[in-house]
């Protein structure tokens, strides 16, 4: 089974193809976790949004969520993943050897720039949702 984080947004038409691999982070998830926390940056999944519903959907599973707990989509400015990926890339850059497939890591956070750029220029909130 393949994973892949990739960017959704909350405007159905941008008017451009915000499709990112995100394969090679996916696969680097625990060694970026651990660069994040050593370097005082959210962890990947801090942005994800995916809705219960659309998990649900997916893994034509129901789900109880524990009391307290919402499963609406969740939302974030593009500027705030700019920031992460801008700061992710500077400590890949102090520590190359700490993800393996470091360059297809690093393409990967150069196509969420790129997508997090132009969702910026149309007001676009965005969050990362899985694919399986």
């Amino acid at each position: 089974m393949s994973v892949a984080y990739y960017i959704v947004l909350d405007v159905e038409e941008p008017g451009f193809d915000p499709f990112v691999n995100g394969k090679a982070l996916a696969h680097a998830t625990e060694e970026l976790d651990e660069l994040c926390l050593k370097s005082g940056l959210p962890v990947l999944e801090s942005f994800m949004g995916q809705g219960m519903d659309e998990f649900e959907e997916m893994l034509d599973e129901d789900f109880d969520l524990p009391e307290g707990e919402e499963g609406d989509e969740k939302w974030f400015e593009p500027q705030e993943g700019i920031d992460w990926v801008q700061s992710i890339l500077a400590a890949l850059s102090q520590n190359p050897s700490s993800v393996t497939e470091a360059d297809a890591v690093l393409e990967d956070l150069k196509e969420y720039k790129e997508v997090l750029e132009k969702a910026k220029g149309i007001h676009a909130r965005w969050h990362l949702a899985l694919d399986f």
